[in-house]
């Protein structure tokens, strides 16, 4: 089964296992909760965060 985060055009950023309780209450991300992502990210794009599965946790904005 497709999940949302296959069926969308947006860049995917997977977090941690750790992180999944903090990012899915709004909590802030950190590079050390990044497992991998989507290749050309640009600097304000919106990407998913997504958990280890592709479950998808939250739609947020990146800024580096």
């Amino acid at each position: 089964m497709m999940s949302e985060a296959d069926k969308s055009s947006i860049s995917r950023v997977v977090v941690s296992d750790a992180a999944v309780p903090f990012i899915a209450r709004g909590g802030m991300l950190f590079s050390g909760q990044v497992i991998a992502s989507d290749p050309g990210i640009e600097n304000g794009e919106e990407v998913i965060l997504v958990d280890r599965k592709n479950n998808p946790l939250r739609r947020v904005q990146i800024y580096y």
